[in-house]
């Protein structure tokens, strides 16, 4: 699937959050190969940079809640990242490490966790002639202009955990997403997304109830920790 059709699927598709992480270690390779075996239709995981520049997919700023490492991950190069145990012996893998098992396979929304990341990501995705298969989401809407002065012809969605006139905003920039906490995505939101012609995607929903009511207000897609269980959710709707 590219992201021309993903937001097609209905009655919504599935992203796993920083792969199926409430089954495997967050943003490793396993959590992403336990998400396409659970049938999620993309991945969303994190990036951000090493200390040589080389987009590296992990959360946090520091090593210390998701690997047996301590610090920054900026003060430590990507040879060097490797070393570290990200949990059940994986790996901080690389954003290209990444690319290569997504590619061909499931799609990838790529939550750029600061803004000198953005322009460097999106040379490791055109390298690999990735960009149909990829969404660049983030926070910053800084990031994701980076990303489209850079190359029009890219997907991007803007996140926000806040009321404000962020529909607005990711309109203005070219987003084709909009991507707020699923307890901002009143109907009333939804239907001014979609007058807009803005895609919603809705996050971090795990239990069913939840997931069930915001379908019915029509969102686009649902980010959840446990992508088999929501996937299971779609099958009776």
């Amino acid at each position: 699937m590219e992201f021309s059709e993903f937001f097609s699927k209905k009655p919504f598709t599935v992203v796993a959050h920083r792969g199926a992480s409430g089954y495997e270690p967050e943003n490793t390779i396993k959590a992403i190969e336990k998400a396409i075996d659970m049938n999620a239709d993309a991945v969303e995981v994190d990036v951000r940079l090493s200390k040589d520049g080389v987009p590296v997919v992990i959360h946090d700023e520091t090593l210390n809640r998701t690997t047996n490492g301590s610090g920054r991950v900026d003060s430590y190069t990507s040879e060097q990242l490797k070393n570290f145990d990200a949990g059940k012996g994986e790996k901080i893998p690389l954003l290209s490490e990444v690319l290569d098992m997504a590619h061909g396979r499931i799609c990838l929304l790529l939550e750029l966790k600061e803004i000198r990341v953005s322009k460097r990501a999106l040379r490791v995705v055109e390298s690999k002639g990735m960009l149909n298969q990829v969404m660049f989401t983030s926070f910053y809407e800084d990031a994701l202009k980076a990303v489209a002065e850079a190359n029009t012809s890219t997907y991007r969605g803007l996140i926000y955990a806040k009321p404000g006139n962020f529909i607005l905003i990711a309109k203005s920039i070219g987003c084709l997403a909009v991507m707020p906490h699923y307890r901002l995505a009143s109907l009333k939101t939804v239907e001014f997304a979609h007058r807009l012609k803005l895609k919603v995607n809705v996050w971090t929903v795990d239990d069913l109830e939840t997931a069930r009511e915001l379908a019915e207000r029509g969102v686009d897609s649902i980010t959840t920790n446990k992508p088999g269980l929501i996937v299971s959710l779609r099958k009776t709707l």
